[in-house]
């Protein structure tokens, strides 16, 4: 997916006709998620703040979820019609096999490192 010009949904009606059960990311997404955070990060488009000064060369905690969401996530899934981010992906939904939630304190490498 080109992140830069992603498609555009309808994040409104995919959020009321796709049902949350249905709401899902695969392994693969975690990866390419976990890269994209990488190159936003040498790109300088994820940046420390004042909550989070996590360290850029860092490989195993990174930046936190809050800060991904707040920096990457939410800017993409704007301009993706404010659709969320499993959505954006897999606009018909996926069959889930396992539920994970996250503090939004915890740095985002860690999170997807433990969970592929």
């Amino acid at each position: 997916m080109d992140f830069e010009n992603p498609p555009v949904r309808d994040g409104p009606r995919l959020h009321q006709e796709v049902p949350p059960s249905r709401w899902c990311v695969t392994r693969k997404d975690l990866r390419q998620l976990r890269a994209l955070v990488r190159a936003y990060i040498s790109q300088g488009r994820i940046v420390q703040t004042a909550h989070d000064e996590f360290d850029a060369a860092d490989q195993v905690v990174g930046p936190s979820i809050h800060t991904v969401t707040q920096q990457l996530i939410t800017p993409i899934t704007d301009k993706a019609g404010k659709v969320s981010w499993a959505l954006m992906l897999h606009p018909d939904g996926l069959e889930c096999d396992v539920f994970v939630t996250h503090c939004w304190a915890e740095g985002v490498y860690e999170f997807i490192d433990k969970v592929l």
